[in-house]
């Protein structure tokens, strides 16, 4: 649509603009990506039970060898297509100052609401209960932010990290926290007692990454407006108070379970696309992104909820 409000103004300053986008987003941290030839397919599920059941091996003389098959299921992915689409106009472009430029503006702005969309997805499935097989809600006496040595922060993770090697054979090796719960287990007393000996630093994300003791640690801090258009902003964050300890697999491949994947086509990202109306007298610009995220391994991730009071 023609761009609402001016791109003209008098004496602009064509090295300074006003402009607010993403900052923080990690959905493509957490799903690794899986190129695929279609927009949906199934994949092979190798049986859990069977796979990691230690069968009777002993064979005794002259007697034959015990049998032991593969057991497998099927599952399914669909890529869903999140495209936007502007139009700048031949008046807007001839009006326009050098501050504006348009054509990069109007894809950035479409790219960073496509991306957003990603992240708030990715938030849902990461941070929704009845997501995973393994989860947690933590009372109002047991929050993070409570800050006593009972409500220990690095007693529950290491308790969530138990129960995902112990549920999925697979050692967590990541860790989500929304900003607020981050800044809860950085102030802790727990965490800063663990340091105070071996650091004169506050507690950073790498410290606290290898208090618990995973490859990688993401701190989300994406946030977004939640007032319908034309309304002022009413900002909140993407994520919920919660945090998230598991297993990703970082190289995916055949016989590799994983917490998170994200199937696209091939190698292609985000696209950009641009064509001439002459009918409107402009150019559209359409950003459009195909993708599936997904939670193939429910039993290699472990959801804690209301860290924050």
């Amino acid at each position: 649509m023609p761009v609402q409000g001016p791109i003209h103004v008098d004496r602009p300053l064509t090295n300074i603009s006003i402009a607010y986008k993403s900052e923080g987003l990690i959905a493509d941290m957490v799903f690794p990506a899986v190129p695929v030839a279609k927009e949906s397919d199934q994949y092979y599920v190798f049986d859990k039970a069977h796979a990691l059941r230690t069968p009777q091996t002993l064979r005794a003389n002259g007697a034959e060898a015990n049998e032991d098959q593969l057991v497998l299921s099927t599952a399914a992915y669909t890529l869903e297509e999140h495209a936007l689409k502007d139009i700048i106009t031949n008046r807007d472009r001839e009006k326009q100052d050098p501050g504006v430029n348009l054509e990069v503006s109007t894809v950035e702005d479409l790219t960073d609401k496509i991306l957003r969309q990603k992240e708030v997805d990715a938030a849902t499935l990461m941070f929704t209960n009845g997501n995973w097989a393994n989860e947690t809600s933590l009372g109002a006496a047991a929050a993070f932010s409570v800050n006593t040595t009972a409500t220990n922060p690095l007693l529950i993770f290491d308790s969530a990290a138990t129960t995902v090697l112990t549920s999925s054979g697979r050692k967590a090796n990541t860790g989500i926290l929304d900003y607020r719960t981050f800044q809860a287990c950085k102030n802790h007393v727990s965490v800063v007692d663990r340091i105070k000996y071996t650091s004169a630093d506050s507690v950073t994300p790498l410290i606290l990454k290898n208090l618990m003791e995973v490859d990688t640690l993401l701190i989300a801090e994406g946030a977004q407006t939640t007032a319908a258009e034309g309304l002022a902003a009413t900002m909140a964050l993407i994520w919920t108070d919660s945090a998230w300890l598991g297993y990703i697999e970082r190289s995916p491949g055949l016989r590799k379970p994983s917490a998170a994947y994200c199937y696209k086509r091939s190698t292609i990202g985000v696209q950009v696309k641009r064509w001439r109306d002459e009918p409107r007298s402009g150019e559209w610009f359409q950003v459009g992104h195909l993708y599936d995220q997904v939670n193939p391994s429910t039993d290699a991730g472990y959801l804690i909820v209301d860290t924050v009071q």
